[in-house]
């Protein structure tokens, strides 16, 4: 027992694709085959027949299965070769196992994701104050805030929470620094503000002064989730959603993930500060009611937070603890 409780300080791998820039000549590339290959007429056929959901024609359609089947391997090729870059980078921050998934101790025993983090990561620094046996993800695209959280941020207004203690860095807080979104595999603008105390975007602001923008690489959740070691840790307690526009799209991101692995969500509505975002209260709401989560008013959470029914019986056995402030 003595051997399962003693801590690991994670040391990032040397990889090529440790700097987001690295990856950007690949999904460059990737993107363009991509893009290229939808618009063949075989696959543009191929993406009818799927709408129209036809075994029947889409063998009637096929009229040469040599070239079709050269197209879908080296899709799945080219697929298998992003999903391996995405590994890499993610390697860079988090640790791995032989198999590729996350590399999770036995004694850590709840997770949490911290999608959003500012420049000090009060939420992280709260919560693994009072949990010893846990373990944050994190995933802020602002590099500028990233690198302060793990050199240490000084609170800039007593408002603002306690800023993470850099002790958990590499031990039980990995950050991430890439935006999720709806789609995965290429670099998106990110509208720095000035004096960002968590208000940039991938969303223009309306209101904000804008410092500058910059490109930042955008994953879908369910990437992330695709590296996750569901097989030591069956489930994630709990999402903090803090993304000043895009925490709708984060959600959606996770695909069936979301219903089928987390217990609780946090999700901040926020739908007037910034330019086409859909991410209203009743945006939320419908949407995280539509895939079986029940609306939570617990008191130690200020967003809009919901529950799983599926894991009723998990919280009867296993407490949960769920913190949230703006």
């Amino acid at each position: 027992m003595g051997n399962l409780s003693k801590k690991i300080v994670f040391t990032p791998k040397k990889s090529p694709l440790k700097d987001v820039h690295d990856i950007k000549f690949f999904l460059c590339y990737f993107d363009l085959y991509l893009t290229i290959i939808k618009r063949t007429p075989m696959i543009k056929c191929l993406m009818q027949i799927k709408e129209e959901k036809s075994t029947f024609t889409a063998l009637s359609c096929i009229s040469n299965l040599t070239l079709f089947s050269l197209i879908l391997s080296f899709t799945m090729f080219c697929s298998s070769t992003y999903c391996n870059v995405m590994q890499q980078f993610i390697a860079s921050h988090i640790p791995l196992r032989e198999d590729g998934k996350i590399d999770i101790p036995p004694y850590i025993k709840h997770i949490k994701l911290d999608i959003g983090l500012s420049y000090n990561a009060p939420m992280s620094q709260q919560w693994l104050s009072h949990e010893s046996d846990l373990w944050v993800f994190g995933f802020e695209p602002n590099l500028n805030s990233v690198n302060t959280i793990k050199q240490g941020a000084i609170k800039r207004h007593p408002s603002h929470g306690d800023p993470l203690n850099p002790c958990y860095v590499g031990e039980s807080f990995f950050v991430i620094p890439c935006a999720l979104g709806l789609l995965s595999g290429g670099f998106v603008n990110f509208y720095i503000t000035q004096g960002d105390c968590g208000c940039s975007s991938l969303y223009q602001p309306k209101y904000f002064a804008v410092e500058k923008v910059v490109e930042v690489p955008l994953f879908r959740l369910s990437n992330f989730f695709d590296l996750f070691p569901f097989d030591t840790h069956p489930v994630i307690e709990y999402i903090k959603i803090d993304a000043q526009g895009s925490d709708l799209d984060i959600a959606k991101s996770a695909g069936n993930y979301l219903a089928e692995r987390v217990i609780y969500i946090t999700i901040e509505a926020e739908n007037d500060q910034y330019k086409n975002t859909i991410n209203s209260g009743n945006d939320i709401d419908h949407y995280m009611k539509s895939i079986g989560f029940i609306r939570d008013f617990s008191q130690d959470t200020k967003d809009p937070t919901y529950f799983n029914p599926r894991f009723l019986d998990y919280i009867k056995k296993d407490k949960v603890k769920i913190f949230q402030r703006g």
